[in-house]
């Protein structure tokens, strides 16, 4: 994916993968109507979570001419830096696949965001090495590169060999729809329409492997309640179905035990509140500190496995835990103590202002501005 800034223009891939690049074009379309923001692709191929983005005032997408027969050669080499040029766009703002060789040894202000830097969830060995190939390239191009968190931003100075200097941390926002208000009577109707516990604690996810859900399933195994159960929303899958199920009779809560396929997108925000909890078992993906902020907001309880970047999203307004059983035991504190629940949905809140998307549009156009402002003293 990428992005781009011209003091008018942003540029991004056609693709469904970056949350990040789309809730970063809605953030500064929306607090900075007076730009220009363009979104190019090698390929005109329909996308719904691409195309929801042209309901913003100022935000268009183009594509290559007709007559161009190589296009993926047009959006990585010299010809989106023609097209760029033409549109007027003075800054490039690479997301992940990097920048084009065409910036390179040019004035022309660069900026690359890694939202994840050694590219672990590529889906073999090969990809994650050639995707670290085109990153180390556009570390040499960009004049600033964005982490989305410290312990990111670490290691893009060690694995790339980059100076300190010019990487910068810029957190990304919560969704918008979190905070989104909920009528009382939509709780029963909820409850019934997913056919939810009266007690659960949530989570959210793919139900894979790597979600980290057999510790989650201890836990709940372990709360001193045992009347609360969990709730699994996300699709099943063969882990799923040949190991969570299968632990969950083996631990005797099946009966505890509930998973839902899909939950409306307007309907999320009233079932995170309706639950005890958001439990987050792996914390080391970007995807999952998103839940954390997005949960917090939302106004639920988030309890998550404890780690440097949680620490660090979370703030005061989450529980962190080291082991099933220490989760459990906090779990279990703060729900059998209304006062301690309260103070930690309100340090909850107060945590989530540093995660809207004016601190984000601000943060990202101060950046914009500063290596434009630089390339002129440079010229002069």
């Amino acid at each position: 994916m990428v992005v781009g800034y011209g003091g008018r223009k942003i540029v991004m891939e056609n693709n469904d993968s970056s949350y990040y690049g789309r809730i970063l074009i809605k953030a500064l379309a929306k607090y900075y109507p007076d730009n220009y923001y363009i979104m190019y692709s090698p390929q005109n191929e329909p996308n719904k979570r691409l195309t929801s983005l042209f309901n913003e005032e100022g935000v268009r997408v183009k594509f290559p001419r007709s007559h161009i027969h190589d296009r993926n050669r047009w959006y990585t080499k010299n010809g989106i830096v023609k097209s760029a040029k033409a549109h007027g766009v003075n800054t490039f703002h690479g997301i992940d696949d990097g920048i084009p060789s065409g910036f390179q040894g040019s004035s022309f202000p660069t900026v690359f965001t890694m939202t994840d830097p050694l590219y672990k969830s590529a889906s073999s060995w090969f990809t994650r090495m050639k995707m670290q190939r085109r990153a180390r390239k556009a570390c040499k191009i960009a004049k600033r590169i964005i982490a989305l968190h410290e312990p990111d931003r670490q290691t893009i100075i060690n694995h790339y060999h980059v100076s300190p200097d010019i990487v910068e941390v810029v957190h990304p926002c919560f969704y918008d729809g979190c905070d989104d208000s909920v009528p009382e009577n939509m709780y029963d109707i909820l409850t019934k329409k997913y056919r939810l516990p009266e007690r659960f604690v949530l989570y959210k996810g793919r139900l894979d492997s790597d979600d980290n859900l057999e510790e989650a399933m201890k836990l709940i195994h372990e709360l001193r309640n045992r009347k609360i159960s969990i709730v699994m929303l996300g699709y099943r899958t063969d882990h799923f179905d040949h190991v969570v199920k299968e632990q969950a009779h083996d631990l005797h809560i099946f009966h505890r035990f509930k998973q839902v396929d899909k939950v409306h997108h307007a309907d999320l925000t009233a079932v995170c509140k309706m639950a005890e909890a958001v439990i987050i078992p792996n914390t080391e993906r970007i995807r999952d500190l998103y839940k954390l902020i997005n949960a917090q907001r939302s106004g639920a309880l988030v309890i998550c496995k404890d780690s440097p970047q949680a620490r660090e999203f979370g703030g005061d307004g989450a529980i962190y835990y080291t082991d099933f059983e220490d989760g459990a035991d906090k779990l279990s504190d703060v729900l059998e103590d209304s006062n301690k629940r309260e103070a930690l949905l309100k340090a909850a809140r107060e945590n989530t202002e540093r995660f809207t998307s004016q601190v984000l549009a601000d943060h990202m156009i101060h950046i914009y501005r500063s290596i434009l402002m630089h390339r002129r003293l440079f010229k002069q």
